[in-house]
């Protein structure tokens, strides 16, 4: 075969799996046709008998919530599937992916963790947080037991989503605010570049693949810090194990969805999250501004960035995080406001347990002002 003919193969190729990714992406964007604008909360329907859950339920439902994030276990989630088709309201499972915390499973295969710029395993070495113990991409074995964990959850019938989360590398860069909260080496955390100890992954695979590949150990780069094939490399590594999920959700007959990083620019570079080129269902940025001492613009503002990479099919979904807010009912409505103006299809609320009564109330009327016109 000569080489223009190859070139043409390949592009036909790529066009074929767009073009099929596009087309099952718009069957579940079907799922959310039938309002303008949708109101989403993660966490459940909060604790207690099967009577005070409903209750929770309608609660959520006559303020017009729409669909709800919970992180419970299997058997939980089959029960609230049944208990929130009785609301309208739609059951997405929050499943954690990179980060295993203690899983005992993960800790019996030391191969699995994601490695340092120094060379310490996120089995022992726990940045930031003790729970922070996130798997390698370039693992075979963490990969095969992320998409075991997936496929189980996917299972499970009457889902609107598998709801990935921390499906990301540990982050080489902590929003402004949050780096306030933490100590480096006896003072303050200051990241005006990028430390050593928080720069994921150098797994020996992973290096033995880029060695492979490009011809150097990524050690050796002198600009190993911000080498862009480096960087890009590693992003393409998740980018593969999302799509190999996605394609897992999809055969069992479930939607994928992720929490990703508030827009593609900045998730690149604190995360190396690419999440744009994933061929998710629903995205659900987590524009928390306090995090990033952002404004209400910022809200809109990254709203508006991963809008604009959207495919066909696809639908985003604006976080925010009722705290950040306070008391501050006024801004909290305009926060709502911000991500319908700027194209979100809806506003995901961290979480369902933090909205009061007012909360709601200001959910039921934006509800009304922007779906019953």
């Amino acid at each position: 075969m000569n080489t223009l003919k190859f070139i043409a193969l390949l592009l036909a190729t790529s066009a074929a799996l767009s073009l099929r990714a596009e087309s099952t992406n718009a069957a579940f964007a079907n799922a959310y046709s039938a309002r303008k604008f949708y109101f989403a909360a993660w966490g459940g329907a909060g604790g207690g008998s099967e009577d005070a859950q409903q209750a929770r339920l309608a609660k959520l439902a006559a303020a017009g919530i729409t669909d709800i994030l919970p992180g419970d276990g299997p058997d939980a989630l089959k029960e609230l599937v049944k208990l929130g088709n009785q609301f309208g309201i739609r059951v997405h499972a929050w499943h954690w992916m990179m980060n295993v915390g203690g899983s005992k499973e993960c800790r019996e295969h030391p191969d699995w963790y994601s490695v340092n710029r120094l060379g310490q395993s996120c089995r022992d070495f726990h940045p930031y947080v003790d729970y922070y113990n996130f798997l390698s991409p370039f693992s075979p074995g963490a990969r095969e037991y992320i998409k075991n964990g997936v496929r189980q959850v996917a299972k499970i019938k009457g889902l609107a989503s598998v709801h990935f989360d921390y499906i990301r590398y540990v982050d080489v860069l902590l929003g402004a605010e949050l780096q306030t909260h933490y100590q480096h080496h006896g003072g303050p955390l200051v990241q005006d570049r990028l430390l050593a100890e928080y720069d994921f992954d150098y797994h020996p695979l992973a290096r033995k693949e880029f060695k492979e590949k490009f011809g150097v150990d990524p050690m050796d780069l002198p600009d190993k810090e911000e080498n862009a094939a480096w960087k890009q490399f590693r992003m393409d590594a998740i980018t593969s194990l999302v799509e190999e999920c996605v394609a897992i959700c999809h055969q069992e007959g479930t939607a994928a969805s992720a929490a990703v990083f508030p827009f593609p620019e900045l998730a690149r570079e604190y995360v190396k999250q690419d999440w744009p080129h994933w061929d998710l269902d629903l995205f659900f940025p987590m524009i928390y501004k306090h995090d990033h001492q952002g404004n209400l613009y910022w809200v809109g503002f990254a709203t508006q960035q991963g809008v604009r990479d959207l495919k066909v099919g696809q639908n985003l979904f604006t976080g925010v995080a009722v705290g950040d807010y306070r008391d501050n009912f006024a801004d909290f409505e305009e926060g709502i406001h911000q991500a319908h103006d700027h194209g979100a299809k809806g506003i995901a609320f961290f979480t369902a347990d933090a909205l009061t009564d007012k909360h709601l109330a200001i959910i039921k009327k934006c509800h009304e002002l922007y779906n019953q016109k």
